[in-house]
């Protein structure tokens, strides 16, 4: 028997039996329990077509959608998930490219890096340096040399920006591993595998340092830069839960409260995603 309770209705009373007289339907409960439900007119699609050759061209235009459907379907299950390294790769390089491309996006009459926007990412940066794995050499390369940069004042326009980065892809690739950039843990291949599967071409790697994993993107590069951008909020908030990131941001001078974390994060979204809809939702 499934009992209910009107609105209001303490839990402890006997409550009504709803489906005395059958499976009860959505407004055999709404009666019973004197509950006001939303009403819907319901349709069907039921096209009509002037024409034989339009009907024809509307079939074969929902074909078409079916087909590049499965298609994206298809291609999505034989993408190759996202192995620890690529997470920290899509969101090293979601990170980069927020700054280069928001930092600069308001300015002060001088031209100068508009103050919030700069404190703004002052505290994310703090944020990445306590909260993100020790072993993960993009806090100890790229995040902290932005911050001796924005710190004295060092950085004038975007060019400087995309030049610390192009330095820090430079630095990583000169030191001849396979990983990408952004990497946390080095890949270690047996000499077996090695010989197996070859060395891997130091100009393909460089490429792939740039661009997003096809786990992330699906083939659609667009959507790397926000899988990204989650994957880099998941490390830090992960990060921010631990004790021993927590004392160390401690005893570095950081404020480490979670109430802060949150705020860091929020306004690192306001100020440097630029998607206004995601921004809004977010």
């Amino acid at each position: 028997t499934i009992f209910g309770w009107k609105h209001g209705e303490s839990l402890e009373s006997p409550g009504i039996a709803l489906n005395d007289d059958g499976e009860p339907d959505a407004d055999d409960v709404g009666e019973l329990l004197e509950l006001d439900l939303a009403h819907e007119e319901k349709g069907l699609f039921n096209w009509t077509f002037e024409t034989d050759e339009d009907r024809e061209s509307y079939e074969k235009d929902m074909i078409e959608q079916a087909k590049k459907a499965a298609r994206t379907k298809k291609l999505w299950h034989e993408t190759k998930p996202n192995t620890h390294n690529d997470r920290y790769h899509n969101a090293a390089l979601s990170l980069s490219f927020a700054i280069k491309s928001q930092l600069f996006q308001t300015v002060t009459d001088e031209g100068e890096m508009d103050p919030k926007r700069k404190a703004a990412l002052m505290d994310f940066l703090n944020l990445l340096e306590w909260a993100s794995p020790q072993s993960w050499q993009l806090r100890t390369t790229f995040v902290k040399e932005l911050q001796r940069r924005i710190s004295s004042d060092a950085i004038a326009d975007r060019g400087v920006v995309e030049s610390i980065i192009k330095t820090d892809m430079d630095r990583h690739r000169s030191g001849e591993t396979e990983d990408p950039w952004g990497y946390v843990d080095t890949t270690v291949r047996s000499k077996l595998v090695g010989k197996i599967l070859g060395k891997p071409d130091p100009v393909q790697l460089a490429k792939d340092d740039k661009h997003w994993s096809k786990a992330c993107t699906h083939s659609q590069p667009a959507k790397g830069f926000t899988c990204g951008l989650w994957n880099l909020f998941h490390i830090l908030t992960i990060g921010a839960s631990k004790k021993d990131h927590e004392m160390y941001g401690f005893h570095r001078g950081f404020l480490v409260s979670q109430h802060h974390v949150a705020e860091t994060i929020k306004n690192f979204i306001a100020y440097f995603f630029s998607c206004d809809v995601c921004r809004t939702n977010f």
